[in-house]
């Protein structure tokens, strides 16, 4: 009798354990299905073989290529192109290998720049990042005359705090000049950074990055201005708000003479 019980018992621990790999798996699955990033670094992400960021590269994903997340890094202990992050586990096509998280998003890569030759605009942008499944995704237009001096202003406002994340779509989006990076951190409340690469004609050209007294971000600015007008790019915190995610807003504004 005692033997019929404990076999019945050791039959019930190994269903509950089959019970519990089972549930694993599918929640491992559910996961991977539903966790799918961005590149936005503008030349690609390396697909390492290891956690190693020297280890040997599998493939190269390109800007607006998808992955999959596995693994997110053990520790965010790198910095490249000024951005912090570390290495995750991720699925590229049918390879498995490691990429550099720093210059993941979960928002797509706009396809060109908005102040370009060709149409592409704000509006397109945010009709590809409303297709996402529940995106709450702002857009507004503003237009001003002050005296002769034409002003407009498109903004769209993404349910996110990352500053780096939406500091790369602005620069994707608003081409604003590759060699500006992400502002390091610092504790002076505003940090002016020239253009190096600024042309003579141009009156001003240059990042402004404002921070609150304990070194938070409170917005990021690009301005260019020369005779006839210029443009800008602002990131600051949004007002509204995505259910409990609060959201960054990301503007764009021509002035024209």
């Amino acid at each position: 009798m005692h033997q019929m019980i404990r076999s019945k018992h050791r039959l019930l621990l190994a269903g509950m354990a089959l019970l519990f790999v089972l549930l694993g798996m599918f929640c491992t699955s559910f996961v991977e299905d539903t966790t799918t990033y961005y590149v936005l670094a503008p030349s690609g992400l390396n697909l390492r073989q290891s956690a190693d960021p020297n280890s040997a590269k599998l493939d190269l994903v390109p800007l607006g290529g998808k992955v999959t997340l596995i693994t997110a890094p053990a520790a965010k202990n790198m910095n490249i192109d000024q951005l912090s992050g570390g290495m995750a586990k991720v699925k590229y096509g049918d390879k498995t290998g490691f990429v550099f998280d720093g210059y993941l998003s979960k928002f797509p890569a706009p396809k060109k720049a908005i102040n370009t030759e060709g149409e592409y605009k704000i509006e397109t942008y945010v009709e590809k990042l409303r297709e996402a499944p529940d995106a709450t995704v702002l857009h507004e237009e503003h237009t001003m005359d002050y005296g002769g001096i034409y002003s407009s202003e498109s903004s769209i406002h993404i349910p996110t705090q990352n500053w780096q994340e939406a500091f790369l779509i602005a620069k994707l989006l608003m081409n604003i000049p590759p060699k500006f990076l992400f502002p390091k951190p610092n504790r002076a409340v505003e940090t002016i950074i020239p253009n190096p690469d600024k042309k003579e004609q141009a009156w001003s050209d240059e990042l402004k990055v404002e921070r609150d007294k304990t070194g938070q971000l409170t917005s990021i600015s690009y301005y260019y201005r020369s005779e006839g007008g210029g443009w800008g790019a602002v990131i600051t915190k949004s007002k509204e708000e995505s259910g409990p995610q609060k959201m960054l807003k990301i503007s764009y504004t021509g002035i024209a003479d």
